[in-house]
């Protein structure tokens, strides 16, 4: 499925299942939470890389 990132409205696929590019991250709880208060959608793989290592 082709989607607009939310934080900064570039296209990206997403597959919705485990098998997508997100699976293959390690996401803190904090950036789960940041992620759940802040978005209500799937981030492009550069927007997650960089809240990944914001708030590493």
């Amino acid at each position: 499925m082709t989607k607009n990132c939310p934080r900064c409205n570039k296209e990206f696929e997403c597959q919705h299942k485990a098998t997508c590019w997100c699976s293959k991250y390690s996401i803190s709880d904090n950036v789960r939470l940041f992620l759940k208060d802040n978005f209500s959608d799937c981030l492009c793989e550069d927007c997650l890389k960089a809240l990944i290592k914001l708030h590493e």
